[in-house]
Formats: structure tokens, sequence, C-alpha cells
């Protein structure tokens, strides 16, 4: 799942808002969790997503 899009939507990480729901160390670095616009919660390790869960209303609305 390593890449810099949203895996349910497609839409750059980089153009996400800036806020972070949590943050917290973890051994293999900074994890933390983002809202995609389609609704995902993304988890992220140091900048890669490790996770993602579906949209609010099951698909990708972006």
């Amino acid at each position: 799942m390593e890449s810099n899009e949203c895996p349910r939507c497609g839409w750059p990480l980089a153009e996400l808002p800036g806020s972070t729901a949590n943050s917290q160390r973890v051994s293999q670095g900074r994890l933390e969790y983002v809202r995609c616009l389609c609704g995902s919660w993304l988890a992220r390790v140091d900048g890669v997503v490790v996770g993602a869960t579906k949209s609010q209303l099951g698909q990708a609305q972006c």
C-alpha cells in the first residue's frame, strides 16, 4: 500500500488538508491517522500509507 495516493480514491496525499486526527510514536516511526476527502481514514507511518478504511458510504466519493 506504499503510494502517494489514497488507496480508495486516488487522491494525492500531498493535497490533503494538514489536519491529523491522532499522532503517536511507534517503533517504526511516527504513526498518524488522517481523513481523506473521500471519507476514508488513512494510517500513515512516517508519511507512508500502511492502512485505510472504506469511505463512509462504502465507495470513493472524490
